[in-house]
């Protein structure tokens, strides 16, 4: 018997029950029904009869239709297995700023009907398409980072204080062990990064004085503070160069490396947007080729990249960065 046919049997069963006791509140009592609706089921008895009682099949409504067009699906899915590490906000940004209007929501729909609605699906997706190529270098790293809320470091203008970070990119096929010299600007989130073969003190200096100071100078600003964590690679040279530029160098407490969250934030972007995609398309042979290959990522992220932080409002890190020398240019002209 199926479940439509206990429900006409009950209802039938109650009819019959309030004609056997003569009494429709009794019958009702004893159903757990209300007067209300045996006198509904009656009046359908009385005017279809017995199959009157039988449940309504309620009819199905039609969804929604479809408001994506196929060229603007191709675009979604083109942009996400391009920069597949990126989620539904930074994609619809990104979208937008190429004259493709669509909503996260919209953006994420998309990806998930298509099978592609997380990271690693989409991941998954470029490396078996790279899975042929010969030598091809895929380093998985699966870390959940803790999020922790902190006090954010403020900065007025650029140069007042700078954050500088290490980062260990691998022991790379060909190439040896790697690491990454990171600087972010903490009042316009410019960021700033070279590889380096050794992780000392000599090469972060070398990386304050021909890297982070010029960088500031060209753009018009002085630098002023910079922020480390207690690292060796941090003392010795590193002070001694700090004190030549005439730069105050200042420490995060121990264990307490989230102090230092912009650099840090910067870093996880790096790994996340580009050396996970970058080791997935190509093999690097020579440290100059890492060095282009972040050089082209940090463009992009200073000059192109949609930015949503409280900093930055919208704003590129280079229109903050830069703005002084454009000041300077518009007051000449």
């Amino acid at each position: 018997m199926t479940l439509e046919d206990k429900v006409h049997a009950f209802r039938l069963h109650v009819l019959q029950r309030a004609e056997e006791l003569g009494n429709v509140s009794a019958a009702c009592r004893e159903a757990g029904i209300s007067r209300t609706l045996f006198y509904r089921w009656k009046k359908r008895f009385t005017l279809y009869g017995i199959d009157g009682l039988h449940p309504k099949r309620t009819a199905t409504h039609p969804g929604r239709p479809v408001q994506l067009g196929a060229i603007k699906e191709r675009r979604i899915v083109a942009m996400a297995l391009a920069c597949p590490t990126w989620g539904p906000q930074r994609l619809s940004d990104q979208l937008r700023m190429e004259g493709v209007v669509v909503s996260p929501t919209t953006v994420w729909r998309t990806l998930h009907r298509l099978g592609l609605g997380t990271r690693t699906e989409r991941l998954l997706v470029l490396e078996v398409h790279s899975a042929k190529s010969a030598g091809l270098l895929t380093e998985r790293t699966r870390r959940n980072l803790a999020r922790r809320k902190v006090r954010h470091v403020q900065a007025e203008k650029p140069g007042e204080l700078v954050c500088i970070d290490t980062f260990y990119i691998g022991n790379l096929k060909g190439v040896g062990k790697m690491w990454q010299l990171t600087a972010c600007d903490a009042a316009s989130s410019y960021g700033m990064a070279k590889v380096v073969p050794a992780n000392n003190a000599t090469e972060a200096a070398t990386f304050l004085r021909d890297v982070v100071a010029p960088e500031l100078e060209k753009a018009g600003w002085k630098l002023w503070r910079v922020l480390t964590d207690g690292g060796s690679e941090f003392k010795g040279a590193f002070d001694e160069m700090c004190r030549e530029l005439n730069i105050r160098h200042t420490r995060t407490k121990p264990r307490h490396a989230w102090t230092n969250g912009f650099v840090e934030r910067l870093q996880g972007t790096i790994l996340h947007e580009h050396w996970r995609i970058a080791f997935r398309r190509r093999y690097f042979r020579r440290r100059f080729q890492l060095q282009a290959s972040l050089d082209s990522f940090l463009h992009f992220y200073n000059f192109d990249r949609p930015h949503q932080g409280y900093r930055t409002k919208g704003r590129t890190p280079s229109e903050i960065f830069w703005g002084a020398v454009r000041e300077q240019r518009h007051e000449e002209v």
